[in-house]
């Protein structure tokens, strides 16, 4: 088997083992878990994600059970692509390969299980860190058994009746796969596995960089900088991370010096063909949006939070968060098979977009690379000058509502025989929007609908199956519908329910157990000469093991004044 179809298949199930061998939590955790880690990260690194400290240790009973369920799935996914794969290297004579495949593929599926993993030495207490070495990529992970890791590794190389090429710096023996211009190189020191990407042709004295064998002068352990990304926005070490937006710019706006200097160079690079003037500006791009950072806020036995921000420069963050409109419910979890909304004020929305074009044209881009873009303002200009419906500028969002979907049968292609939904329009003018429909529907204007909130029935030859009646309800600031049996109780309780505060641009809600559940029937049925059947059926086992593994899922996007900001909140099957 060729090396570098080998390291591809150990390297899916590296991950996979690090997304799943994290779970103990050690009595003598520090505030931001495993420093030992964090030493081998220059305090520059321009981008890093961890998990420090693996999951409580009640969280890791209750999952394992669930997660070695799913990992079994993957087994059996993974064993009938291979078992499909193999069928058609035998079509074409080329079966040496596929049973080297199949072997090491074999013993790497029979990882996927919690006692697979930690006989490779991945158990409860593993913890990862990917980070950058300048700007190389480099995934270093502390394994509870460095010993059983290379046992489990020579195993799979036996199978695949080959080994990965070797090579040797200092005392350290690594392993690698690549051509010409890059290649990847997996390393065991000690209990940790350290796997990264670097050009060929690199130097010695850069490798022991990337692999840390040459520690940086100051690294991100002791400079603060994670502890206080931790205070500013709750993320605990269970997942913390960013990536520095500027940082990168710099590295190929400004004179690079140590490894960014050697790879910058290898790669053909060279600053110096860009002016002061373009160099400049494209820093200034780089601070629209300078920092991105993402971490867990919650992890325990009931839920799993996180959040995403975006920080954007404050100019764009104040005329971003403008944007957003009350509109009932959005952000609050409706039940229901899934909901989902947004918000948009289209007056603001056209202000904030010929405020930007107003910043442009004051001080426009002088960079002959910007160019294109500085020309874009005569286009955003005719873009403001399309006439518009005085009408859409009174709608401020919509919030649907999925409660019930019934018969559906992917396999026969039939439609659901049954859907109880709901529909709500917020606008300043639901009177107008009203009297806008009117003019399309004599059983709308027949309605003699109120602004009271109160439910009408609607009757009208357009309602086909599945919708079996519907209701309209309206008020000052909304106008909502519902369809299917008894909607009519909800749509009063829609219509006065709260708008989040601040109100949010975007906002799902979903019943994720019943929905890996559909997922799961559909993928069950399905027909697909271009999909085995034992394909089909272990990704429906898969979808089924994620339907008793989360209860409920939710994101929220809100506009703040640090940026873009996205909530996700994932509650677990008791």
């Amino acid at each position: 088997m060729p090396a570098s179809t080998f390291l591809r298949i150990w390297v899916a199930a590296l991950l996979l083992t690090v997304a799943s061998g994290c779970g103990k939590k050690p009595d003598d955790a520090k505030a931001l878990g495993d420093s030992s880690l964090l030493e081998y990260v220059a305090a520059d690194t321009p981008y890093l994600f961890g998990i420090l400290q693996p999951m409580p240790q009640e969280l890791a009973d209750k999952l394992e059970p669930r997660i070695d369920k799913l990992l079994q799935g993957y087994q059996l996914l993974i064993r009938s692509a291979v078992q499909d794969g193999t069928e058609n290297a035998e079509a074409t004579d080329d079966t040496e390969e596929g049973d080297e495949q199949a072997a090491a593929l074999d013993k790497v599926t029979s990882l996927l299980s919690i006692d697979g993993l930690r006989e490779a030495g991945m158990g409860r207490g593993s913890t990862f860190v990917l980070y950058g070495a300048g700007i190389l990529p480099v995934l270093r992970i502390n394994a509870t058994d460095g010993d059983a890791f290379e046992k489990t590794f020579a195993e799979i190389e036996a199978d695949a009746g080959s080994q990965m090429p070797t090579a040797k710096i200092d005392d350290l023996e690594y392993r690698y796969a690549g051509d010409e211009k890059a290649k990847v190189i997996l390393a065991r020191m000690g209990r940790q596995i350290v796997l990264t990407l670097v050009p060929t042709g690199i130097s010695d004295e850069a490798l022991r960089e990337a692999l840390g064998l040459t520690l940086p002068k100051s690294s991100i352990a002791g400079s603060g900088k994670l502890q206080q990304i931790s205070k500013d926005y709750g993320f605990t070490a269970h997942g913390i991370g960013f990536m520095d937006a500027q940082r990168i710019a710099d590295v190929f706006l400004q004179d690079a010096s140590g490894l960014n200097a050697e790879l910058l160079e290898l790669a053909g690079y060279d600053n110096s063909k860009l002016s002061e003037v373009c160099k400049a500006e494209f820093a200034s791009l780089a601070g629209v949006a300078p920092l991105l950072v993402t971490g867990y806020t919650e992890l325990n036995v009931d839920r799993i939070a996180s959040t995403l921000v975006l920080e954007l420069r404050k100019d764009i963050a104040d005329g971003l968060a403008t944007l957003t409109a009350p509109v009932a419910g959005l952000g609050t979890d409706q039940g229901g098979l899934v909901s989902m909304g947004m918000s948009i004020d289209l007056l603001a929305l056209r202000a904030f977009y010929e405020a930007r074009l107003d910043a442009m044209e004051k001080d426009p881009y002088a960079c002959e690379l910007l160019q294109d873009f500085q020309a874009g303002i005569a286009r955003g200009r005719a873009i403001l000058q399309q006439p518009v419906p005085p009408v859409a500028y009174s709608l401020k969002g919509f919030l649907a509502v999925v409660d019930d979907m019934q018969g559906m049968n992917i396999a026969a292609k039939q439609a659901p025989t049954s859907i109880d939904m709901r529909f709500l329009l917020a606008t300043d003018n639901a009177a107008g929007l009203l009297a806008m429909g009117s003019m399309f529907s004599p059983e709308l204007a027949a309605l003699n609908l109120k602004a009271d909130g109160k439910p009408v029935r609607f009757q009208s030859p357009m309602l086909q199956a599945p919708v079996d009646e519907a209701w309209l309800a309206m008020n000052d600031s909304a106008l909502a519908m519902s369809v299917g049996a008894g909607g009519e109780k909800k749509l009063s309780a829609m219509l006065s329910a709260k708008a989040g505060d601040p109100p949010p641009f975007y906002a799902m809600q979903m019943d994720a157990e019943r929905y890996y559940s559909i997922v799961s029937d559909i993928s069950a049925q399905q027909q697909d000469d271009e999909v085995p059947p034992a394909v089909a059926q272990a990704t429906a086992d898969i979808m089924q093991s994620l339907s008793g593994l989360f209860d409920r899922m939710s994101v929220t996007v809100n506009f703040t004044n640090r940026g873009a900001e996205v909530g996700s909140v994932v509650t677990l099957v008791e």
